[in-house]
């Protein structure tokens, strides 16, 4: 039976009714409006129903029409805020026009940048509102003060900034030092007596607007690696559509430029050929001898333990960067050189950029599949990248706060090294410093580097120019730049609280940069890169840069000595002392509260709680794999009976003819 004529028959089975039971048939016609554009229905067919239903001449109920008419009001409401929220869009236009010069593989490295600038924009609101200002307008704030019962040899910080010409001046804007130094961007500068007058803890809104920041910075990582895990499963082995429907469904229609259509058609072909590799290699590791395969996995022995030996000797050198720049700053401090306090970010770009190019040759040789390699090559670059840094954290802290050499003789009276009297804004000095420095790479990069290899491979005839031509644009490793620079940032917040500022104007100029160099210097990579898998990628990397960034602070808070010369904890032992002080105020019944969430039989039942609905998903993602499985059975079966009925039907045509 045809789609209009069920409509008009199910509206004469509306008229055939009673009188007394029209309006309520005729009601739930009208609430059905409401979910007319969700009918399986042809717009035609739709349009027919509305013309019959108001054909019956009856009134919808005053309930029903005001129902629709707020529905309608409600989605012109939410269109109209959000066009008007994509207008106001920050960089919209320049990110369309990535996207459809170079595909959105390229752009999402740039909508990662923006992320990243809201993250840094969070932490700025947080550390404005709930501890600067309060700062600022407290009339009882003294700068550096001094603990209760501070020993003289801990309180020799002074905040006195002697004369310092034009150069020294130039030179305190790349090391922190002097009036800097002692200013609101770093940890030394904020203080403020706690009485009874003053009703706001600023202590407590110190440590709570750090830790509420990073617990909405997991949270928003979290939903983002979410959203993006159900494409990230689709794009899966067992889940790749066939040969024939990536060749029609791969191109991009949002590309313009004919350069960038060239390219696109080259990366279809180029992944084409990179699945069907996979599949030889597939074939030709199932014949391989157990011969072939001792000598394989000695030869991947024998290049992983190559590559320990590099990771350990960048450590070392790391190391050695790291206590030639501390025991040069505390020997020459009056005439400190700024390449002396720089050796650790440079030791650290330095390894960041070499070992990685070796570890691409060496994994080169492993025999794995492109694909594999470019993965396996980007995990072993971000563990280096984390753990270079993780590294430099380990002896900075080792040599200013005594970690692991708690026997020195400068490290018995203070708990910490009394060489750095405000050892907090002395670590914040060095974030400074690597976010700093972060930036100058990347600006020296496109105008030093990417600019004049793009002048030399176009107005050079020389072989090697050609050779080299114009660099790449590679997502991965431009990706792992500014995952190392948040996770200082993140890292260095305690001890600078404004370093979130310098982040947001870095990314900022970093977007117009990275543009620029994209536009003029560089040309997209050759090896496809999809939107959907990069943007799961560039989350998990950032996700464990944020874990990373957890240990050293969660270790600084709960354990260390603060500085007794300067800061807001000088009268704690432990930053973390100014919780339990605050809620000892609070009332009994609020603290028996606080004391049992915090307790482990709490504890233990939140994590009974989570385990049961961690295995409820668990077992509905397998129940899911189970039907997807089916479902796909399913789907090759049909495909089998369509065939063999086609072939009943040529038979049937034969015969006929």
């Amino acid at each position: 039976m045809d789609g209009t004529l069920v409509l008009r028959h199910r509206l004469a089975q509306h008229d055939a009714l009673s009188d007394s039971s029209t309006e309520d048939s005729l009601e739930e016609l009208g609430s059905q409006e409401l979910l007319l554009r969700d009918l399986p229905c042809s717009m035609k067919e739709k349009r027919l129903l509305r013309q019959l239903r108001a054909s019956t001449g009856r009134d919808v109920s005053c309930w029903v029409v005001w129902r629709q008419r707020q529905s309608r009001a409600q989605k012109q409401f939410q269109e109209g805020i959000w066009n008007l929220v994509r207008i106001f869009q920050l960089w919209k236009p320049p990110l369309d026009e990535i996207g459809g010069n170079f595909g959105p593989g390229i752009q999402s490295y740039f909508t990662f940048l923006r992320f990243l600038l809201f993250i840094n924009f969070l932490a700025v609101l947080l550390a404005t509102g709930f501890i600067l200002l309060p700062v600022i307008i407290s009339q009882n704030t003294t700068i550096f003060p001094t603990g209760l019962s501070a020993d003289p040899e801990c309180i020799k910080y002074s905040s006195n900034v002697s004369y310092r010409s034009a150069w020294q001046r130039f030179q305190d804007i790349f090391t922190g030092e002097g009036s800097l130094e002692y200013s609101y961007l770093f940890y030394g500068a904020y203080h403020v007596t706690q009485d009874s007058k003053n009703h706001y803890n600023v202590h407590l809104a110190y440590l709570l607007s750090i830790l509420g920041y990073f617990f909405a910075c997991l949270i928003w990582i979290l939903r983002r690696i979410v959203a993006s895990m159900a494409r990230w499963q689709m794009l899966r082995w067992e889940f790749k559509p066939c040969v024939s429907a990536r060749i029609f469904t791969e191109w991009d229609f949002c590309i313009q430029s004919p350069e960038a259509a060239t390219l696109k058609q080259r990366n279809i072909y180029n992944h084409l050929k990179i699945d069907l590799a996979e599949q030889i290699r597939h074939l030709q590791n199932q014949q391989r001898t157990r011969k072939q395969l001792v000598k394989l996995y000695l030869l991947r022995l024998l290049i992983n333990g190559v590559i320990l030996l590099l990771t350990g000797a960048a450590f070392y050198c790391i190391y050695a960067a790291t206590e030639f720049s501390q025991g040069h700053s505390q020997k020459n401090a009056a005439s400190l050189d700024v390449l002396s306090q720089y050796l650790p970010p440079v030791v650290i770009s330095i390894v960041n950029v070499i070992l990685p190019l070796l570890f691409h040759v060496l994994t080169q040789l492993e025999g794995y599949s492109p694909n594999t390699e470019v993965n396996l090559t980007l995990v072993r670059c971000v563990i280096l990248k984390l753990s270079s840094l993780g590294m430099f954290m380990f002896f900075l802290g080792r040599r200013v706060l005594c970690i692991g050499s708690g026997s020195a003789p400068q490290c018995h009276q203070c708990g910490y090294n009394k060489l750095y009297q405000c050892w907090e804004t002395h670590i914040g000095q060095e974030m400074y410093k690597m976010t700093l420095f972060s930036f100058l790479t990347t600006l020296g990069s496109a105008f030093l580097i990417s600019l004049p290899r793009r002048l030399i491979a176009k107005h050079s005839s020389c072989g090697l120019a050609q050779w080299l031509g114009k660099e790449e644009f590679l997502v991965p490793h431009n990706v792992l730049d500014i995952v190392a620079a948040q996770t200082v940032i993140w890292i260095g917040i305690f001890f600078c609280p404004l370093l979130p500022l310098l982040a947001c104007v870095f990314v900022f100029f970093t977007f117009y940069i990275k543009k620029y160099t994209l536009f003029q210097n560089c040309q997209p990579s050759t090896q496809l890169f999809r939107a959907s898998r990069s943007k799961f990628l560039f989350q998990i990397m950032l996700l464990l840069g944020l874990f990373q960034a957890y240990v050293p602070l969660g270790y600084v808070i709960s354990r260390v000595s603060p500085s007794q010369a300067c800061g807001l904890f000088t009268n704690y032992s432990a930053p973390w002392e100014a919780v339990p002080k605050a809620l000892s105020h609070l009332p009994m019944s609020t603290q028996r509260t606080l004391s049992y969430v915090t307790s482990n039989v709490f504890c233990f039942l939140l994590l009974m709680i989570l385990s049961l609905i961690l295995t409820v998903y668990v077992s509905q993602v397998q129940a899911n794999r189970h039907i997807i499985e089916r479902l796909k059975r399913q789907r090759v079966q049909c495909v089998k009976e369509k065939w063999c009925l086609v072939r009943k039907l040529a038979q049937r045509l034969v015969k006929q003819l």
